[in-house]
């Protein structure tokens, strides 16, 4: 072996199952947290019409809810802002920016 040449010392190659998690959690986007306390408080903040919504998901911002019927679609979109107000007001700061309707 060359004089010049020296040997790296590897860095830790081990890591905890948290670190892991975490790591894999803000790589892919996942916020557990934040859609924890969104599902604690879907029914409370909707009330009635949580029955005829489903959430379906959030990305970036954009909340995903699976409406039972037209007219429900309907009622989401018309309720749309409202619902990102009572729903952001659980939250630090503001985290979903709109709803839509999800594909079923």
């Amino acid at each position: 072996m060359p004089e010049n040449v020296r040997l790296r010392h590897p860095r830790k190659s081990w890591s905890t199952g948290e670190d892991l998690v975490k790591r894999f959690s803000f790589q892919a986007g996942i916020q557990s947290d934040k859609i924890s306390i969104l599902n604690a408080v879907w029914d409370r903040e909707l009330g009635h019409f949580s029955r005829h919504w489903t959430l379906a998901g959030v990305r970036k911002g954009i909340l995903y809810v699976k409406p039972r019927s037209a007219a429900a679609a309907q009622e989401l979109q018309l309720r749309s802002g409202e619902i990102v107000k009572s729903l952001n007001k659980y939250f630090g700061r503001a985290w979903i920016r709109a709803v839509k309707a999800a594909a079923k």
